[in-house]
Order: C-alpha cells, then structure tokens, then sequence
C-alpha cells in the first residue's frame, strides 16, 4: 500500500537537490517488504537518496535487482523481525498478501478478498533484526521507513529501536484496524509504540473493504479496495515533530543538524506538509540550528496563488485581503450574489443537476 496525496511539484526539495545539500549525507531510505520496487517519488532526490529494500521472496528480489539500474539502490533477499530465529511463513494465492501471521479465515471469509489470503503453502525462515542487520552492513543511520509486510510491522520495529532512537525522521507503515491476521498487532498498538519514541501521525490513507453480500462494481478479477465499505486497513504516515523537540529540547540522540532540519522539511514537502515544513524551518533558525537563506527557503514551500508564484510575505498579505473582502476572487463573488438571490428550489435543482454530471462524468473516466 501506499501514502496518498504526494506532491508531484516539491519546488523546496527540488531547489535543495540543486544546491547539492545532501550529496555528502544522503537521504536514507529503508523500504521492507518491497515487492514491487522502490515507490517513484523518491526520484525527486536524484544522486542524493541511497535506497535499501528488504524482500523476503529471495526470487522476487532478484528480479528487483535486475530492474534497478542504480548500484546506490538494492534489495536484500532477508526477511525482517523483532529478533533472530527462525519463523513460519505463511504463502498466500495472492503473494503480496503473504507473512509471519497466518491469516484469520473465520474473519475473512465475510469479504470476497477471501481468495487472496487462502494460504497454499508455508515455510521457515530465517529472520533478523534490523538493528543487527545494520551493525553487520555497514549503514550508520537512516532518515526513513517504510513498512508493508502484512502485520509484522511492529515486530520489525521492535527491532530497530537503535534507529528510531538515534536517526530516523519518519515512517511510512501500513496499519489494520481489524484483525485480518491471527494475533497480530493493530493499528492502536503500532501508534502506542512510535509516541513513546517521539513519533506522531501526520496522514493516513484509509483502504476500505466490502462484504461478500454486496460486493463492489468491478471488473477485476483480483478483489481489493473499495470507495465504500469498512475501514480495514490504513498507510499511516508518522513524523517527528520537530518543533517540539527543539522547544523542550527533547532531542534525537544524535541531535538535530542543519541537514536533518533540511531533510524533515523536504520529507514533509513531500508528503504534501509544506505548512509543517515552514513551521520547522523557523522555529530551526530561531533555536540557532539552521544555517543558509531561510527566506529563500520558505518562499519555495509556498503554494502558488491564481497560477502565479508568490513569496511567504505576499502569500501572508494577499490572504489579509481575501479576509477583508470576505471572498477570493470577484468569481467567487458573484457566485455568492448569484447563489443568494437564486430561489432555493431552483438552487437544489442545479445541486441535483451538477452531482449527476459528476457521477457521469466519473463513470466515462473509470
């Protein structure tokens, strides 16, 4: 799974690229349970980002490795947990849907994505935590996971809390409400583990899932997600937040830097928090840990304004205008007078008019 609402124009991130910020301390990011590949976004970072997967299919990872260009980047065929040992694997029909928690049929088969988690066979694996793995490989810190291994989510963390103590800045997990897997941890035990260590939720992507006795318009022959139906479960996105830590001083072990400051900004530009991302800028250079052009900086995480770009100050006045005049634009007032003066049945007529042209609309593009 995957977070949404990425910003496909990260102008702050891209300028930092630029200026070749990180070429000496990349951007480190750890992706477990990489079926698939790495996510695209982080093709924003160019040179500047060095990718580790871990994918526990050992023939899948070589055809990830064969894929990926790049010698900074690459898949180890290691499967991730709390600590060493050895641990069923359990096979699903739907290989995405396959880990160490065996799935939970009696849950399931109330949902037509029963026949991606029948489990047609199982294996024992040799497991490691990530902390170790670390130590054995050479890789001094991290900046940020992501997480996608079907409820183990919590056992690999649990076996980097070197890292989540010392260096990592945020986290990308996929999170279950309910339990689709036998005993595994749920969402509320994953958030209660990462506050203790500094983290808060910034975003969730909510993935929903339909009963059996109404199942979903579809023509795929693979059930997944819905628009409607129960909340199952979640991309949650977790951050530290930096403001607060350099307020109370409750710091990372290793500290912050100039160059952490720059990478949590730009992980939140990213996940579209540029108003996060400004906030920590300033606070940064009012606690003396920010060097360079602040100004310069904050001016590339503003959102344009009617297509134009605009710097912080005139973002901060023209807004000051909209609150006087009360409205955005002269369109947006005269469709506020014509709304007003428009009789009530006839404004419910076009309401019903318009939502019957979206849904057609939506209908012609699916």
């Amino acid at each position: 799974m995957s977070l949404a609402n990425i910003n496909s124009f990260p102008e702050f991130t891209k300028y930092l690229v630029a200026q070749r910020l990180f070429a000496l301390k990349p951007l480190i990011v750890v992706d477990v349970g990489a079926r698939g590949g790495f996510e695209s976004h982080w093709a924003f970072y160019g040179d500047q980002v060095k990718l580790i997967g871990f994918e526990a299919d050992a023939e899948e990872c070589k055809k990830l490795n064969r894929k990926t260009p790049n010698s900074r980047n690459y898949f180890f065929p290691v499967a991730l947990h709390q600590n060493r040992g050895k641990k069923t694997f359990y096979i699903t029909a739907y290989p995405s849907s396959s880990g160490f928690y065996p799935p939970d049929m009696r849950h399931i088969q109330r949902f037509p994505d029963e026949i991606n988690l029948s489990v047609v066979k199982t294996l024992e694996m040799e497991t490691v935590d990530f902390d170790s793995f670390a130590k054995e490989n050479q890789i001094d810190y991290v900046d940020f996971m992501k997480l996608d291994t079907e409820g183990s989510e919590l056992d690999i963390l649990k076996g980097a809390t070197r890292f989540l103590k010392e260096t990592i800045l945020g986290l990308s997990i996929e999170v279950e409400f309910s339990q689709w897997h036998k005993d595994q941890p749920v969402f509320s035990d994953v958030d209660s583990f990462l506050r203790s260590f500094g983290f808060q939720l910034f975003n969730l992507t909510p993935y929903r899932h339909a009963r059996k006795v109404l199942p979903a318009f579809s023509s795929l022959l693979i059930p997944g997600p819905v628009e409607k139906g129960q909340l199952v479960w979640g991309q949650a996105l977790y951050l530290r937040d930096g403001v607060d830590e350099i307020k109370s001083l409750n710091l990372l072990e290793k500290g912050w830097d100039n160059i952490n400051i720059l990478k949590l900004a730009s992980l939140m530009e990213l996940f579209s928090l540029s108003d996060c991302a400004i906030e920590l800028i300033q606070e940064a250079k009012r606690g003396g840990i920010l060097r360079g052009d602040v100004d310069c900086f904050i001016d590339r995480l503003v959102p344009n304004v009617n297509g134009k770009t605009v710097s912080y100050n005139e973002y901060l006045e023209k807004l000051q205008i909209i609150k006087s005049k009360g409205c955005i634009s002269n369109l947006e007032l005269g469709r506020r007078l014509f709304t007003k003066f428009l009789p009530r049945p006839a404004r419910q007529k076009i309401r019903i008019l318009l939502i019957k042209l979206r849904d057609l609309i939506d209908k012609i593009l699916k």
